[in-house]
């Protein structure tokens, strides 16, 4: 069998209409070697460089290993990256102008970003190891019946702390504002403060306060702004300030735990009593993209169990992959690996849409500039 007939066994049928209905349906009437010209021309016509909007740490700066498939596959168009310090600044750098073909939102973001007009759905089948992800997860990234969100990765918001130097009154995120550290004390530059304050102050939903509420947090956060040493928007800034001992309490991911551990420190990854913030990583593709198909390659890559395992072992954080497990048996535990639920309800809060964005946006950097 020839390039020919496998490039035409492996396109599906929704995909045939799809190309009969651009090429006023020359594909259908051609048959499997028309199929086979429209499919190699439509990869053709996908040129250049991949455009990834991501995270530090996931592209050519440590994590090569996850998209190594894609680049062995697709030489000639290897991804090109922006990075993201979170979704706030994804947004602005995509009303600025950026044009990317995909980017990776967490899970809270989902509904927003679906609305928004700037992404639109995946197809799934184009995604071979779509099969394997997390079903949980997957539902978690549609909206209105649609993938608009691939999971990938996932891992909780969390207290990580010295053991040898801090004492814990209790299992909670009430550690963050504890007046015996004070200057010992890292919290995370983002909105999710706020729903942190919400979580610890026992309101009924953390991610939709009242306006009563809002001022409770907010005045929360002000009051204990001052034990505050590192408001960090980059790990590599946490792990120094942490590494060094000038932090002891940070606001952290599972990730920063596995690199404190490997400086030999003895540290405890909290899962406070109001429970963590769980969440899980989602690939969006940007309406428009001129590479939807390389974007789908690219994803599938990333969704293969070779590199979710290699996620789970160099960065510590869970993947949606069913099949991939770390080597670490400490980390099986940390991250409840074998728990296909383990970032939802009774064990954690999956990160959700917050419809008062905006206005959480606004407060927290009122806190911040207090």
């Amino acid at each position: 069998m020839d390039g020919r007939d496998l490039t035409a066994r492996r396109l599906r049928r929704e995909e045939l209409l799809k190309l009969a209905a651009a090429a006023g349906g020359a594909v259908l009437v051609g048959g499997p070697t028309a199929a086979a010209h429209a499919a190699r021309t439509q990869l053709e016509a996908e040129s250049g460089r991949l455009q990834v909007l991501d995270w530090a740490g996931y592209g050519n700066d440590g994590g090569q290993s996850m998209f190594a498939q894609y680049v062995k596959k697709h030489p000639g168009n290897k991804p090109q990256f922006t990075y993201m310090t979170n979704e706030s600044d994804a947004l602005a750098k995509i009303h600025a102008g950026l044009s990317p073909d995909l980017f990776r939102p967490y899970v809270g973001w989902v509904k927003y970003f679906a609305t928004s007009g700037l992404v639109q759905p995946w197809s799934p089948k184009l995604i071979p190891n779509f099969k394997h992800l997390n079903p949980f997860m997957v539902k978690a990234g549609q909206y209105n019946g649609k993938q608009y969100g691939i999971p990938d990765d996932w891992g909780f918001d969390a207290i990580l702390y010295r053991s040898d130097k801090v004492h814990p009154k209790a299992k909670s995120w009430g550690l963050l504002f504890d007046e015996r550290y004070k200057g010992k004390i890292a919290w995370f530059d983002d909105l999710e403060m706020i729903t942190i304050a919400g979580l610890y102050l026992r309101f009924k939903n953390p991610w939709n306060q009242s306006d009563s509420e809002l001022k409770k947090s907010q005045d929360l956060l002000k009051s204990k702004k001052h034990l505050v040493r590192l408001t960090w928007s980059s790990e590599t800034n946490l792990w120094e300030a942490f590494g060094s001992g000038e932090v002891w309490i940070a606001y952290a991911w599972p990730n920063d735990w596995v690199q404190m551990k490997k400086k030999k420190l003895k540290v405890v990854y909290m899962h406070p009593k109001e429970k963590p913030i769980a969440w899980v990583g989602m690939f969006m593709l940007l309406k428009g993209s001129p590479r939807p198909r390389l974007a789908h390659a690219y994803v599938d890559a990333w969704s293969s169990a070779k590199s979710a395992k290699w996620l789970e072992d160099n960065y510590g954080y869970g993947h949606a992959n069913t099949v991939a497990r770390p080597s670490s048996s400490d980390l099986l535990r940390a991250l409840q690996l074998t728990n296909p639920k383990a970032v939802t309800e009774p064990n954690a809060h999956l990160d959700r849409d917050i419809p008062r964005r905006a206005t959480y946006a606004r407060l927290w950097e009122e806190v911040k500039a207090s």
